[in-house]
């Protein structure tokens, strides 16, 4: 019985771990910090039910917390406001999946150099 209990328990264990490893590496990933200065360009997109949406692009330089620089590009439903400040998700595979806005004394010491 003991023997059943620890084999499913390993179980649970290698599958919960496997999803975590799954998740970081679909959603994760490393933190940038860019400064909004202008407008996105306006961009339609045609749904497949033939509805057009405007999405606003965005392509920009962007700092790590270590101030190391990148080139990169997201798009946003709204445009922006200007001067806010953003922390994006930037994705090894995907590229940028998330952004959130930030306050300026939240921002790392390095990428604050950079972005003002």
């Amino acid at each position: 019985m003991k023997k059943v209990l620890f084999g499913l328990l390993a179980f649970v264990v290698i599958i919960g771990g496997l999803g975590y490893g799954w998740y970081k590496t679909s959603y994760g990933g490393a933190e940038r910090y860019v400064k909004i200065t202008e407008d996105g360009r306006e961009k339609t997109i045609k749904a497949d039910s033939g509805e057009r949406f405007i999405n606003y692009e965005y392509k920009l330089t962007s700092y790590d917390k270590k101030g190391n620089e990148k080139e990169v590009s997201f798009t946003a439903q709204h445009n922006l406001r200007k001067n806010a400040y953003l922390k994006l998700t930037d994705n090894k595979v995907k590229g940028i999946t998330s952004w959130e806005e930030v306050q300026e004394k939240d921002l790392p010491s390095k990428a604050k150099e950079k972005l003002n």
